[in-house]
């Protein structure tokens, strides 16, 4: 049996599974759910306020977009702008305000004129991935218990080095034991959910 443990709950001794990935099984996971649902282009109109971006990044830096949107009210930090800019797994802002301050300073009018419409989607699509992230754990869970019983007896007490395994339909997997807890780490928001290996 694997239990699901919040990562503030865990300790030394705790198990960590790790799936190893070059493609975001959760992304295509929740375009198969909302294809099914007939909602295939909900991620095309969410991210309209993406690409208003890239163009403005072509006569911008970054830190001039930040302070432009400082300049019309955002109230974001630098990070979470950034984030906007360079990391791909960002589905949109999350409050609707944030989408009209990136409207006003491309001076984008599809944006002005969609912004309720690309914001439902953006939380569809967030929706989606939510669900698919769900499901994507509960078919590891199983996956890993089926695999593990292939290895025969397992001494938790004894692992020390990391259990790899490939799990169908997932990819790659490691189990890490965690052998020690040091102290809170910040991360870029863009190492959000992935493991750093130093």
């Amino acid at each position: 049996k694997i239990d699901t443990i919040f990562p503030d709950k865990l300790q030394v001794g705790d198990f960590v599974v790790v799936r190893e990935a070059d493609r975001d099984i959760i992304k295509e996971m929740a375009d198969i759910m909302l294809s099914n649902s007939r909602k295939q282009g909900l991620r095309e109109l969410a991210t309209k306020w993406k690409e208003a971006l890239e163009i403005e990044q072509l006569f911008s830096t970054p830190e001039q977009i930040y302070q432009k949107l400082v300049d019309v009210g955002c109230t974001k930090g630098y990070q979470a702008v950034r984030s906007w800019l360079v990391d791909d797994d960002v589905i949109a802002p999350q409050q609707k305000q944030d989408l009209q301050y990136i409207a006003t300073i491309t001076e984008n009018s599809v944006i002005n004129e969609l912004l309720d419409q690309i914001f439902d989607a953006a939380q569809e699509v967030r929706s989606a991935h939510v669900q698919a992230g769900r499901v994507l754990s509960a078919q590891l869970r199983s996956r890993i218990v089926e695999a593990l019983e292939g290895y025969g007896d397992i001494d938790p007490f004894n692992i020390w080095e990391p259990i790899e395994m490939t799990v169908d339909g997932i990819g790659p997997v490691r189990i890490l034991k965690i052998i020690d807890v040091g102290s809170p780490v910040v991360v870029d928001i863009a190492d959000t959910n992935r493991l750093i290996e130093e």
